[in-house]
Protein backbone atom coordinates (compact mmCIF):
# COMPACT_ATOMS: atom_id res chain seq x y z
CA UNK A 1 0.00 0.00 0.00
CA UNK A 2 1.32 3.42 -0.85
CA UNK A 3 2.24 5.79 1.98
CA UNK A 4 -0.61 7.18 4.02
CA UNK A 5 -2.26 9.87 1.93
CA UNK A 6 -2.29 13.25 3.62
CA UNK A 7 -5.75 14.69 3.91
CA UNK A 8 -7.32 11.26 3.57
CA UNK A 9 -6.09 8.62 5.93
CA UNK A 10 -7.06 8.36 9.56
CA UNK A 11 -6.21 5.88 12.24
CA UNK A 12 -8.82 4.05 14.26
CA UNK A 13 -7.21 1.86 16.87
CA UNK A 14 -8.19 -1.02 19.14
CA UNK A 15 -6.14 -1.43 22.27
CA UNK A 16 -5.79 -4.69 24.14
CA UNK A 17 -3.34 -3.95 26.85
CA UNK A 18 -0.71 -6.47 25.97
CA UNK A 19 1.96 -3.85 25.51
CA UNK A 20 2.47 -0.31 24.28
CA UNK A 21 4.58 1.60 21.77
CA UNK A 22 5.39 5.20 22.58
CA UNK A 23 7.25 7.62 20.38
CA UNK A 24 10.63 8.57 21.74
CA UNK A 25 9.66 12.23 21.62
CA UNK A 26 6.11 13.43 22.13
CA UNK A 27 5.43 16.16 19.61
CA UNK A 28 3.59 19.09 21.19
CA UNK A 29 0.45 20.42 19.58
CA UNK A 30 -2.16 22.93 20.70
CA UNK A 31 -4.50 21.50 23.35
CA UNK A 32 -8.12 22.47 22.56
CA UNK A 33 -9.68 20.96 25.72
CA UNK A 34 -11.55 23.72 27.55
CA UNK A 35 -10.09 23.17 31.03
CA UNK A 36 -12.43 25.72 32.61
CA UNK A 37 -15.43 23.50 31.75
CA UNK A 38 -13.99 20.08 32.54
CA UNK A 39 -15.55 20.16 36.02
CA UNK A 40 -18.94 19.91 34.28
CA UNK A 41 -18.00 16.56 32.69
CA UNK A 42 -20.37 14.70 34.99
CA UNK A 43 -23.70 12.93 34.56
CA UNK A 44 -26.06 10.66 36.45
CA UNK A 45 -28.36 8.29 34.58
CA UNK A 46 -30.17 5.12 35.56
CA UNK A 47 -27.69 2.92 33.68
CA UNK A 48 -24.49 4.81 34.43
CA UNK A 49 -22.79 7.96 35.63
CA UNK A 50 -19.64 10.07 35.62
CA UNK A 51 -18.43 11.70 38.83
CA UNK A 52 -15.39 13.90 39.52
CA UNK A 53 -12.96 13.86 42.42
CA UNK A 54 -10.50 16.72 42.85
CA UNK A 55 -7.14 15.44 44.17
CA UNK A 56 -4.82 18.43 44.73
CA UNK A 57 -4.70 20.06 41.27
CA UNK A 58 -5.81 16.93 39.48
CA UNK A 59 -9.32 16.06 38.30
CA UNK A 60 -10.00 12.33 38.34
CA UNK A 61 -13.24 11.16 36.75
CA UNK A 62 -14.94 7.91 37.75
CA UNK A 63 -16.94 6.43 34.88
CA UNK A 64 -19.50 3.79 35.87
CA UNK A 65 -21.79 1.59 33.80
CA UNK A 66 -24.26 -0.08 36.13
CA UNK A 67 -26.54 -1.61 33.50
CA UNK A 68 -25.62 -2.06 29.84
CA UNK A 69 -27.99 0.01 27.65
CA UNK A 70 -29.32 -1.20 24.32
CA UNK A 71 -26.79 0.95 22.46
CA UNK A 72 -23.31 2.01 23.51
CA UNK A 73 -24.03 5.66 22.70
CA UNK A 74 -26.86 5.81 25.24
CA UNK A 75 -24.20 6.44 27.88
CA UNK A 76 -22.09 9.28 26.48
CA UNK A 77 -20.62 12.65 27.41
CA UNK A 78 -19.27 15.40 25.20
CA UNK A 79 -15.76 16.56 26.15
CA UNK A 80 -15.64 20.38 26.38
CA UNK A 81 -13.42 21.78 23.64
CA UNK A 82 -12.70 25.22 22.23
CA UNK A 83 -14.76 25.53 19.05
CA UNK A 84 -13.12 26.39 15.75
CA UNK A 85 -13.17 25.22 12.13
CA UNK A 86 -10.78 22.52 10.93
CA UNK A 87 -9.59 21.55 7.46
CA UNK A 88 -9.50 18.17 5.82
CA UNK A 89 -6.18 16.53 6.63
CA UNK A 90 -5.84 18.24 10.02
CA UNK A 91 -4.02 15.99 12.47
CA UNK A 92 -5.10 15.50 16.09
CA UNK A 93 -3.82 13.54 19.08
CA UNK A 94 -6.08 12.41 21.92
CA UNK A 95 -4.21 11.38 25.04
CA UNK A 96 -5.22 10.54 28.61
CA UNK A 97 -4.46 8.26 31.53
CA UNK A 98 -6.89 5.58 32.68
CA UNK A 99 -7.23 2.42 34.74
CA UNK A 100 -9.91 -0.23 35.26
CA UNK A 101 -11.54 -0.46 38.69
CA UNK A 102 -14.09 -3.16 37.84
CA UNK A 103 -15.19 -5.02 34.71
CA UNK A 104 -17.72 -7.79 34.09
CA UNK A 105 -15.86 -8.84 30.92
CA UNK A 106 -13.81 -12.02 30.95
CA UNK A 107 -10.69 -9.99 30.18
CA UNK A 108 -11.16 -8.00 33.40
CA UNK A 109 -10.75 -4.79 31.39
CA UNK A 110 -13.19 -1.91 31.12
CA UNK A 111 -13.98 -0.45 27.71
CA UNK A 112 -14.62 2.98 26.27
CA UNK A 113 -15.39 4.31 22.82
CA UNK A 114 -14.19 7.70 21.57
CA UNK A 115 -16.20 9.38 18.83
CA UNK A 116 -14.64 12.10 16.70
CA UNK A 117 -17.62 13.83 15.05
CA UNK A 118 -16.98 15.66 11.76
CA UNK A 119 -20.52 16.34 10.51
CA UNK A 120 -24.16 15.56 11.20
CA UNK A 121 -23.83 12.33 9.18
CA UNK A 122 -22.83 9.30 11.22
CA UNK A 123 -20.88 8.09 8.17
CA UNK A 124 -18.30 10.82 8.81
CA UNK A 125 -17.71 9.79 12.43
CA UNK A 126 -14.27 8.46 13.34
CA UNK A 127 -14.31 6.06 16.28
CA UNK A 128 -11.85 4.27 18.51
CA UNK A 129 -12.68 1.57 21.08
CA UNK A 130 -10.23 0.86 23.88
CA UNK A 131 -9.75 -1.80 26.54
CA UNK A 132 -8.32 -0.32 29.74
CA UNK A 133 -5.58 -1.88 31.86
CA UNK A 134 -5.99 -2.49 35.58
CA UNK A 135 -2.99 -0.21 36.19
CA UNK A 136 -2.66 3.46 35.29
CA UNK A 137 -1.50 3.70 31.67
CA UNK A 138 -1.20 6.55 29.22
CA UNK A 139 -3.08 6.16 25.94
CA UNK A 140 -2.50 7.88 22.59
CA UNK A 141 -4.99 8.00 19.70
CA UNK A 142 -4.03 9.92 16.53
CA UNK A 143 -6.81 11.08 14.21
CA UNK A 144 -6.75 12.77 10.84
CA UNK A 145 -9.75 14.71 9.55
CA UNK A 146 -11.23 13.15 6.42
CA UNK A 147 -13.22 16.30 5.54
CA UNK A 148 -13.50 19.99 6.38
CA UNK A 149 -15.15 20.39 9.80
CA UNK A 150 -17.18 23.38 10.93
CA UNK A 151 -17.01 24.50 14.54
CA UNK A 152 -20.73 23.74 14.90
CA UNK A 153 -20.31 20.13 13.75
CA UNK A 154 -17.14 19.24 15.63
CA UNK A 155 -17.50 17.06 18.75
CA UNK A 156 -15.28 14.82 20.84
CA UNK A 157 -17.48 12.33 22.71
CA UNK A 158 -16.75 9.63 25.29
CA UNK A 159 -19.15 6.65 25.13
CA UNK A 160 -19.19 3.98 27.83
CA UNK A 161 -22.40 1.95 27.37
CA UNK A 162 -20.73 -1.45 27.65
CA UNK A 163 -21.31 -4.27 30.14
CA UNK A 164 -21.22 -3.25 33.85
CA UNK A 165 -17.85 -1.68 34.60
CA UNK A 166 -16.02 1.16 36.28
CA UNK A 167 -12.85 2.97 35.26
CA UNK A 168 -10.92 6.09 36.17
CA UNK A 169 -9.71 8.65 33.65
CA UNK A 170 -7.63 11.81 34.01
CA UNK A 171 -5.35 14.24 32.21
CA UNK A 172 -7.43 14.29 29.01
CA UNK A 173 -5.78 16.27 26.22
CA UNK A 174 -6.86 16.77 22.62
CA UNK A 175 -4.10 18.44 20.66
CA UNK A 176 -4.32 19.81 17.13
CA UNK A 177 -1.20 20.07 14.97
CA UNK A 178 -0.11 22.47 12.22
CA UNK A 179 -0.77 21.73 8.58
CA UNK A 180 1.85 19.40 7.18
CA UNK A 181 2.20 17.30 10.33
CA UNK A 182 2.32 13.62 9.42
CA UNK A 183 -0.09 11.48 11.42
CA UNK A 184 2.55 8.74 11.47
CA UNK A 185 4.86 11.05 13.46
CA UNK A 186 2.52 11.01 16.45
CA UNK A 187 2.64 8.42 19.23
CA UNK A 188 0.09 5.64 19.24
CA UNK A 189 -0.73 2.71 21.44
CA UNK A 190 0.18 -0.72 20.18
CA UNK A 191 -2.57 -2.50 18.28
CA UNK A 192 -3.28 -6.09 19.24
CA UNK A 193 -5.97 -8.74 19.46
CA UNK A 194 -6.25 -12.10 21.14
CA UNK A 195 -5.15 -14.95 18.91
CA UNK A 196 -2.79 -13.06 16.63
CA UNK A 197 0.23 -15.13 17.73
CA UNK A 198 1.88 -17.12 14.94
CA UNK A 199 1.33 -20.40 16.80
CA UNK A 200 -2.23 -19.62 17.97
CA UNK A 201 -4.17 -22.82 18.55
CA UNK A 202 -7.35 -21.53 16.84
CA UNK A 203 -5.44 -20.99 13.57
CA UNK A 204 -3.94 -24.48 13.60
CA UNK A 205 -7.38 -26.03 14.12
CA UNK A 206 -8.92 -23.78 11.47
CA UNK A 207 -6.34 -24.86 8.89
CA UNK A 208 -7.05 -28.47 9.74
CA UNK A 209 -10.77 -27.89 9.13
CA UNK A 210 -10.04 -26.16 5.83
CA UNK A 211 -8.02 -29.19 4.71
CA UNK A 212 -10.91 -31.48 5.63
CA UNK A 213 -13.89 -29.38 4.50
CA UNK A 214 -12.73 -27.44 1.46
CA UNK A 215 -10.70 -30.09 -0.39
CA UNK A 216 -11.25 -33.45 -1.99
CA UNK A 217 -9.42 -36.20 -3.85
CA UNK A 218 -9.62 -36.48 -7.64
CA UNK A 219 -8.37 -38.71 -10.41
CA UNK A 220 -7.90 -37.73 -14.05
CA UNK A 221 -7.64 -40.60 -16.54
CA UNK A 222 -6.44 -40.05 -20.11
CA UNK A 223 -7.75 -42.46 -22.73
CA UNK A 224 -6.69 -42.86 -26.35
CA UNK A 225 -8.85 -45.02 -28.59
CA UNK A 226 -10.48 -46.34 -25.43
CA UNK A 227 -7.17 -47.44 -23.91
CA UNK A 228 -5.24 -45.83 -21.02
CA UNK A 229 -2.68 -43.29 -22.18
CA UNK A 230 0.30 -44.08 -19.97
CA UNK A 231 3.35 -41.87 -19.36
CA UNK A 232 1.63 -38.71 -20.55
CA UNK A 233 2.73 -35.48 -18.84
CA UNK A 234 -0.24 -33.40 -17.69
CA UNK A 235 -0.75 -30.12 -15.83
CA UNK A 236 -3.83 -29.66 -13.63
CA UNK A 237 -4.57 -26.36 -11.86
CA UNK A 238 -7.44 -24.75 -9.99
CA UNK A 239 -8.75 -21.75 -11.92
CA UNK A 240 -11.93 -20.94 -9.99
CA UNK A 241 -12.86 -21.70 -6.39
CA UNK A 242 -16.23 -23.34 -5.81
CA UNK A 243 -16.45 -21.20 -2.66
CA UNK A 244 -17.67 -17.72 -3.67
CA UNK A 245 -15.07 -15.13 -2.74
CA UNK A 246 -16.27 -11.77 -4.02
CA UNK A 247 -16.46 -8.01 -3.71
CA UNK A 248 -19.01 -5.23 -4.14
CA UNK A 249 -18.88 -3.32 -7.41
CA UNK A 250 -20.71 -0.37 -8.96
CA UNK A 251 -22.67 -0.97 -12.16
CA UNK A 252 -21.06 2.06 -13.84
CA UNK A 253 -17.55 0.65 -13.41
CA UNK A 254 -18.68 -2.70 -14.82
CA UNK A 255 -20.29 -1.12 -17.88
CA UNK A 256 -17.27 1.10 -18.52
CA UNK A 257 -14.94 -1.88 -18.15
CA UNK A 258 -12.43 0.41 -16.47
CA UNK A 259 -9.36 -0.47 -14.41
CA UNK A 260 -11.49 -1.13 -11.32
CA UNK A 261 -13.48 -3.81 -13.12
CA UNK A 262 -10.47 -5.29 -14.89
CA UNK A 263 -8.66 -5.67 -11.57
CA UNK A 264 -11.79 -7.08 -9.95
CA UNK A 265 -11.87 -9.89 -12.52
CA UNK A 266 -8.28 -10.82 -11.69
CA UNK A 267 -9.30 -11.50 -8.10
CA UNK A 268 -12.96 -12.56 -8.04
CA UNK A 269 -15.74 -14.52 -9.75
CA UNK A 270 -18.57 -13.24 -7.55
CA UNK A 271 -20.00 -9.79 -6.90
CA UNK A 272 -22.77 -7.82 -5.25
CA UNK A 273 -23.98 -4.57 -6.77
CA UNK A 274 -23.42 -2.15 -3.89
CA UNK A 275 -26.17 0.40 -4.47
CA UNK A 276 -27.63 -0.17 -7.93
CA UNK A 277 -30.45 -2.57 -6.98
CA UNK A 278 -31.67 -0.50 -4.03
CA UNK A 279 -35.09 1.10 -4.48
CA UNK A 280 -33.85 4.67 -4.86
CA UNK A 281 -31.40 3.81 -7.64
CA UNK A 282 -33.74 1.34 -9.32
CA UNK A 283 -36.49 3.97 -9.56
CA UNK A 284 -34.20 6.24 -11.60
CA UNK A 285 -34.54 5.22 -15.23
CA UNK A 286 -30.98 6.16 -16.21
CA UNK A 287 -29.51 4.22 -13.26
CA UNK A 288 -31.71 1.21 -13.95
CA UNK A 289 -30.53 1.14 -17.58
CA UNK A 290 -26.88 1.04 -16.49
CA UNK A 291 -27.62 -1.67 -13.92
CA UNK A 292 -29.24 -3.91 -16.52
CA UNK A 293 -26.28 -3.38 -18.85
CA UNK A 294 -23.95 -4.32 -15.98
CA UNK A 295 -25.90 -7.54 -15.39
CA UNK A 296 -25.43 -8.37 -19.10
CA UNK A 297 -21.67 -7.86 -18.79
CA UNK A 298 -21.45 -9.96 -15.63
CA UNK A 299 -23.38 -12.80 -17.27
CA UNK A 300 -21.05 -12.72 -20.27
CA UNK A 301 -18.03 -12.78 -17.95
CA UNK A 302 -19.44 -15.75 -15.98
CA UNK A 303 -19.59 -13.81 -12.71
CA UNK A 304 -22.32 -14.73 -10.22
CA UNK A 305 -24.31 -11.85 -8.74
CA UNK A 306 -25.82 -11.35 -5.30
CA UNK A 307 -28.77 -8.95 -5.25
CA UNK A 308 -28.80 -6.22 -2.61
CA UNK A 309 -31.43 -5.43 -1.43
CA UNK A 310 -35.18 -6.12 -1.80
CA UNK A 311 -36.40 -4.43 1.41
CA UNK A 312 -34.44 -1.96 3.55
CA UNK A 313 -37.15 -0.78 5.94
CA UNK A 314 -35.82 2.64 7.02
CA UNK A 315 -37.17 5.94 5.64
CA UNK A 316 -33.70 7.15 4.64
CA UNK A 317 -33.28 4.14 2.36
CA UNK A 318 -36.74 4.31 0.78
CA UNK A 319 -38.26 6.66 -1.77
CA UNK A 320 -39.86 9.94 -0.61
CA UNK A 321 -43.24 8.50 -1.60
CA UNK A 322 -43.08 6.10 1.34
CA UNK A 323 -42.54 8.85 3.92
CA UNK A 324 -45.27 10.95 2.27
CA UNK A 325 -47.73 8.07 2.84
CA UNK A 326 -46.63 7.20 6.36
CA UNK A 327 -50.22 7.52 7.55
CA UNK A 328 -51.50 5.22 4.82
CA UNK A 329 -50.25 1.68 5.55
CA UNK A 330 -52.14 0.18 2.60
CA UNK A 331 -50.44 2.57 0.17
CA UNK A 332 -47.01 1.93 1.70
CA UNK A 333 -47.51 -1.83 1.40
CA UNK A 334 -48.54 -1.35 -2.23
CA UNK A 335 -45.42 0.74 -2.99
CA UNK A 336 -43.08 -1.85 -1.47
CA UNK A 337 -44.86 -4.82 -3.02
CA UNK A 338 -44.86 -3.23 -6.49
CA UNK A 339 -41.15 -2.46 -6.27
CA UNK A 340 -40.20 -5.93 -5.02
CA UNK A 341 -42.26 -7.73 -7.68
CA UNK A 342 -40.94 -5.52 -10.47
CA UNK A 343 -37.31 -5.90 -9.41
CA UNK A 344 -37.62 -9.66 -9.12
CA UNK A 345 -39.32 -10.02 -12.50
CA UNK A 346 -36.83 -7.85 -14.40
CA UNK A 347 -33.78 -9.56 -12.86
CA UNK A 348 -35.12 -13.12 -13.07
CA UNK A 349 -32.41 -15.63 -13.97
CA UNK A 350 -29.62 -13.12 -13.35
CA UNK A 351 -29.31 -13.20 -9.55
CA UNK A 352 -27.65 -16.03 -7.62
CA UNK A 353 -28.69 -14.87 -4.12
CA UNK A 354 -30.78 -12.06 -2.64
CA UNK A 355 -30.47 -10.02 0.50
CA UNK A 356 -34.22 -10.01 0.99
CA UNK A 357 -34.28 -7.88 4.15
CA UNK A 358 -31.47 -5.58 5.29
CA UNK A 359 -30.79 -4.16 8.76
CA UNK A 360 -34.25 -4.59 10.26
CA UNK A 361 -32.91 -4.17 13.80
CA UNK A 362 -32.34 -0.42 13.52
CA UNK A 363 -34.66 0.29 10.58
CA UNK A 364 -38.28 -0.23 11.64
CA UNK A 365 -40.24 2.42 9.75
CA UNK A 366 -42.06 -0.03 7.49
CA UNK A 367 -42.90 -2.25 10.45
CA UNK A 368 -44.25 0.71 12.45
CA UNK A 369 -46.36 2.01 9.56
CA UNK A 370 -47.89 -1.37 8.75
CA UNK A 371 -48.15 -2.54 12.35
CA UNK A 372 -46.06 -5.73 12.09
CA UNK A 373 -43.16 -7.47 10.38
CA UNK A 374 -45.49 -9.04 7.80
CA UNK A 375 -44.23 -6.71 5.08
CA UNK A 376 -40.75 -8.23 5.58
CA UNK A 377 -42.09 -11.78 5.54
CA UNK A 378 -43.89 -10.99 2.28
CA UNK A 379 -40.54 -10.11 0.72
CA UNK A 380 -39.35 -13.68 1.25
CA UNK A 381 -42.56 -15.04 -0.22
CA UNK A 382 -42.22 -12.82 -3.29
CA UNK A 383 -38.60 -13.89 -3.77
CA UNK A 384 -39.65 -17.54 -3.63
CA UNK A 385 -42.46 -16.95 -6.12
CA UNK A 386 -40.57 -14.93 -8.73
CA UNK A 387 -37.03 -16.32 -8.38
CA UNK A 388 -37.31 -19.77 -6.78
CA UNK A 389 -33.73 -20.72 -7.70
CA UNK A 390 -32.14 -17.64 -6.08
CA UNK A 391 -31.10 -18.20 -2.46
CA UNK A 392 -32.83 -15.98 0.12
CA UNK A 393 -30.74 -14.25 2.80
CA UNK A 394 -31.28 -11.85 5.66
CA UNK A 395 -28.55 -9.27 6.29
CA UNK A 396 -27.52 -7.48 9.49
CA UNK A 397 -24.60 -5.52 10.92
CA UNK A 398 -23.09 -5.33 14.41
CA UNK A 399 -23.20 -9.08 14.98
CA UNK A 400 -19.53 -10.07 14.76
CA UNK A 401 -18.01 -6.58 14.71
CA UNK A 402 -17.57 -4.34 17.78
CA UNK A 403 -15.60 -7.06 19.52
CA UNK A 404 -18.53 -9.46 19.25
CA UNK A 405 -19.99 -8.17 22.52
CA UNK A 406 -23.47 -7.03 21.47
CA UNK A 407 -25.33 -10.03 22.87
CA UNK A 408 -28.69 -8.24 22.77
CA UNK A 409 -28.49 -7.68 19.04
CA UNK A 410 -27.08 -11.15 18.45
CA UNK A 411 -30.06 -12.68 20.25
CA UNK A 412 -32.51 -10.42 18.42
CA UNK A 413 -31.10 -11.46 15.01
CA UNK A 414 -31.27 -15.13 15.94
CA UNK A 415 -34.90 -14.76 17.03
CA UNK A 416 -35.75 -12.62 13.99
CA UNK A 417 -34.60 -15.36 11.63
CA UNK A 418 -36.74 -17.87 13.52
CA UNK A 419 -39.73 -15.51 13.28
CA UNK A 420 -39.34 -15.19 9.53
CA UNK A 421 -39.19 -18.96 9.16
CA UNK A 422 -42.22 -19.42 11.41
CA UNK A 423 -44.25 -16.96 9.33
CA UNK A 424 -43.09 -18.05 5.87
CA UNK A 425 -42.77 -21.80 6.16
CA UNK A 426 -38.98 -21.75 6.47
CA UNK A 427 -38.05 -19.47 3.56
CA UNK A 428 -34.79 -18.13 5.05
CA UNK A 429 -31.93 -20.00 3.40
CA UNK A 430 -28.97 -17.87 4.42
CA UNK A 431 -27.85 -15.64 7.28
CA UNK A 432 -25.94 -12.59 6.13
CA UNK A 433 -23.54 -11.18 8.71
CA UNK A 434 -22.00 -7.86 7.81
CA UNK A 435 -18.48 -7.55 9.19
CA UNK A 436 -17.60 -3.86 9.20
CA UNK A 437 -14.59 -4.16 11.47
CA UNK A 438 -13.79 -1.04 13.45
CA UNK A 439 -11.16 -0.46 16.07
CA UNK A 440 -12.55 -3.15 18.37
CA UNK A 441 -11.05 -6.19 16.65
CA UNK A 442 -13.11 -9.29 17.41
CA UNK A 443 -10.76 -12.15 18.30
CA UNK A 444 -10.95 -15.05 15.78
CA UNK A 445 -12.05 -17.45 18.50
CA UNK A 446 -15.01 -15.18 19.25
CA UNK A 447 -15.76 -14.99 15.51
CA UNK A 448 -15.93 -18.79 15.42
CA UNK A 449 -18.14 -18.90 18.53
CA UNK A 450 -20.66 -16.58 16.88
CA UNK A 451 -20.58 -18.54 13.64
CA UNK A 452 -21.33 -21.68 15.65
CA UNK A 453 -24.22 -19.89 17.36
CA UNK A 454 -25.93 -19.01 14.08
CA UNK A 455 -25.00 -22.35 12.53
CA UNK A 456 -27.32 -23.94 15.10
CA UNK A 457 -30.17 -22.56 12.94
CA UNK A 458 -29.08 -24.99 10.22
CA UNK A 459 -28.65 -22.40 7.46
CA UNK A 460 -25.84 -21.09 5.28
CA UNK A 461 -23.93 -18.13 6.69
CA UNK A 462 -22.57 -15.34 4.52
CA UNK A 463 -19.79 -12.94 5.44
CA UNK A 464 -21.65 -10.34 3.44
CA UNK A 465 -19.83 -7.01 3.83
CA UNK A 466 -16.27 -7.26 5.14
CA UNK A 467 -14.46 -3.95 5.66
CA UNK A 468 -11.75 -2.63 7.98
CA UNK A 469 -11.34 0.81 9.51
CA UNK A 470 -7.90 0.14 11.02
CA UNK A 471 -5.32 1.68 8.69
CA UNK A 472 -2.12 0.38 10.30
CA UNK A 473 -0.76 -1.80 7.47
CA UNK A 474 0.55 -4.64 9.61
CA UNK A 475 -2.60 -5.17 11.65
CA UNK A 476 -4.86 -4.48 8.64
CA UNK A 477 -3.23 -7.26 6.64
CA UNK A 478 -2.94 -9.79 9.46
CA UNK A 479 -6.47 -9.36 10.77
CA UNK A 480 -7.93 -9.62 7.25
CA UNK A 481 -5.98 -12.82 6.78
CA UNK A 482 -6.97 -14.29 10.16
CA UNK A 483 -10.63 -13.39 9.69
CA UNK A 484 -10.66 -15.07 6.27
CA UNK A 485 -9.05 -18.21 7.71
CA UNK A 486 -11.62 -18.38 10.51
CA UNK A 487 -14.56 -17.87 8.13
CA UNK A 488 -13.31 -20.28 5.42
CA UNK A 489 -12.75 -22.94 8.06
CA UNK A 490 -16.36 -22.93 9.21
CA UNK A 491 -18.58 -25.55 7.54
CA UNK A 492 -21.66 -23.29 7.42
CA UNK A 493 -19.97 -20.25 5.88
CA UNK A 494 -21.03 -20.10 2.24
CA UNK A 495 -19.54 -16.83 0.94
CA UNK A 496 -17.05 -14.11 1.71
CA UNK A 497 -17.76 -10.67 0.25
CA UNK A 498 -15.62 -7.57 0.63
CA UNK A 499 -17.75 -4.41 0.57
CA UNK A 500 -15.61 -2.82 -2.09
CA UNK A 501 -12.57 -3.69 -4.14
CA UNK A 502 -10.54 -0.58 -5.00
CA UNK A 503 -9.51 1.87 -2.28
CA UNK A 504 -11.42 5.16 -2.13
CA UNK A 505 -11.98 8.06 0.24
CA UNK A 506 -13.69 5.82 2.79
CA UNK A 507 -10.54 3.66 3.24
CA UNK A 508 -12.65 0.60 4.03
CA UNK A 509 -11.34 -1.94 1.50
CA UNK A 510 -8.11 -1.94 -0.48
CA UNK A 511 -7.82 -5.16 -2.44
CA UNK A 512 -6.34 -2.73 -4.95
CA UNK A 513 -5.04 0.80 -4.46
CA UNK A 514 -6.39 3.71 -6.48
CA UNK A 515 -3.56 3.36 -8.98
CA UNK A 516 -4.28 -0.33 -9.53
CA UNK A 517 -1.62 -1.91 -7.33
CA UNK A 518 -2.38 -4.66 -4.81
CA UNK A 519 -3.36 -3.07 -1.49
CA UNK A 520 -2.80 -4.15 2.08
CA UNK A 521 -6.00 -6.19 2.35
CA UNK A 522 -5.27 -7.43 -1.16
CA UNK A 523 -1.99 -8.90 0.06
CA UNK A 524 -3.90 -10.94 2.64
CA UNK A 525 -6.51 -12.01 0.08
CA UNK A 526 -4.10 -13.02 -2.68
CA UNK A 527 -1.75 -14.79 -0.28
CA UNK A 528 -4.63 -17.07 0.69
CA UNK A 529 -7.05 -17.45 -2.22
CA UNK A 530 -4.50 -17.30 -5.02
CA UNK A 531 -1.54 -18.90 -3.28
CA UNK A 532 -2.09 -20.92 -0.09
CA UNK A 533 -5.59 -22.07 -1.11
CA UNK A 534 -4.60 -22.90 -4.67
CA UNK A 535 -4.04 -26.36 -6.18
CA UNK A 536 -1.51 -27.13 -8.91
CA UNK A 537 -0.66 -30.68 -9.95
CA UNK A 538 1.92 -31.58 -12.54
CA UNK A 539 2.64 -35.24 -13.17
CA UNK A 540 2.86 -38.22 -15.47
CA UNK A 541 0.02 -40.69 -15.96
CA UNK A 542 0.57 -44.23 -14.65
CA UNK A 543 -0.04 -47.49 -16.52
CA UNK A 544 -3.79 -46.92 -16.16
CA UNK A 545 -3.46 -43.45 -17.69
CA UNK A 546 -4.25 -41.84 -14.34
CA UNK A 547 -2.97 -38.93 -12.29
CA UNK A 548 -4.44 -38.41 -8.84
CA UNK A 549 -4.33 -35.52 -6.43
CA UNK A 550 -6.12 -33.67 -3.66
CA UNK A 551 -7.24 -30.13 -4.12
CA UNK A 552 -9.62 -27.33 -3.26
CA UNK A 553 -13.11 -27.65 -4.66
CA UNK A 554 -13.68 -25.68 -7.83
CA UNK A 555 -13.10 -25.58 -11.57
CA UNK A 556 -9.83 -27.06 -12.81
CA UNK A 557 -8.04 -26.63 -16.10
CA UNK A 558 -5.93 -29.47 -17.45
CA UNK A 559 -3.45 -29.25 -20.29
CA UNK A 560 -1.08 -31.65 -22.06
CA UNK A 561 0.76 -31.87 -25.35
CA UNK A 562 -0.50 -34.33 -27.95
CA UNK A 563 1.03 -34.61 -31.41
CA UNK A 564 2.72 -31.26 -30.97
CA UNK A 565 -0.49 -29.50 -29.96
CA UNK A 566 -1.52 -28.22 -26.52
CA UNK A 567 -4.80 -29.80 -25.50
CA UNK A 568 -6.83 -28.01 -22.80
CA UNK A 569 -10.07 -28.64 -20.97
CA UNK A 570 -11.82 -28.21 -17.66
CA UNK A 571 -13.58 -30.24 -15.01
CA UNK A 572 -15.38 -29.38 -11.75
CA UNK A 573 -14.33 -30.94 -8.47
CA UNK A 574 -17.25 -30.56 -6.07
CA UNK A 575 -18.21 -32.01 -2.68
CA UNK A 576 -20.10 -35.29 -2.83
CA UNK A 577 -19.85 -35.41 -6.63
CA UNK A 578 -18.00 -37.68 -9.02
CA UNK A 579 -14.27 -37.16 -8.58
CA UNK A 580 -12.95 -39.34 -11.43
CA UNK A 581 -12.68 -37.56 -14.75
CA UNK A 582 -12.07 -39.48 -17.97
CA UNK A 583 -10.60 -37.53 -20.86
CA UNK A 584 -10.48 -38.94 -24.37
CA UNK A 585 -7.47 -37.81 -26.35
Amino acid sequence: MKNFKRGKQFLILFFLMTGFVKAQTIINGHNIIDASKMRFLTSDKDSGKITMNQVDDEQIFTVTTSDQPQFIYQLANKIPTKHTDFSKGQVFLLSFQAKTVFSSLETGEAKMLWLFRQSESYQDNLTSTLSISSDWQEYFIPFQATRDISKDDFRLVLQYGFKPQEFLIKDIKFQVYPEGTEVTSLPKTKISYAGMEADAEWRQKANERIEMLRKGKFTVQLLKDGQPAAHQNISIKLVKHAFPFGAAMDAQDIVEGNLKYENFKKAFHYTVLANDLKIKAWNRENKRKVTLEALDVLEKDDIDVKGHVLIWPGFQYLTPEVRQNRDNPEKVSEIVETHVNNLLEVTKGRIFKWDVVNEAYTNKDLQKITGSEQILYDGFKAAKKHQPLALRYTNEYGIISKGGIDTKKQQWYYDFIKRIDANTGGLVQGIGIQCHIGSDLTPPERVLELLNYYASLGKQIGVSEFTMDVQDPEIREQYTRDFMIAAFSHPYVSEFLFWGCTDDDRDKVDIYTEDGQIGVMGKAFFSLVHEEWKTNVYGETNENGEVSGRGFFGTYEYSFVQDGKVIKGTFDLLPRKNSTFKINI
